[in-house]
């Protein structure tokens, strides 16, 4: 009886750590391109300004 008890949490285990660094990856990759439009705000932004007097 403990045997497949045991089975079964050894493989939910390994399902639930990919599932788990996947949505670590994804929230990773939303900061990367929130930061990424931010910084192309800011350089359109001065590049609308024109150059300083």
């Amino acid at each position: 009886m403990i045997d497949p008890l045991f089975a079964a949490f050894d493989i939910g285990l390994v399902f639930a750590l990919a599932l788990g660094l996947a949505t670590w990856q994804r929230v990773v990759l939303k900061r990367g391109i929130r930061r990424d439009r931010a910084a192309a705000a800011r350089a359109a932004a001065e590049r609308a300004e024109g150059p300083p007097s």
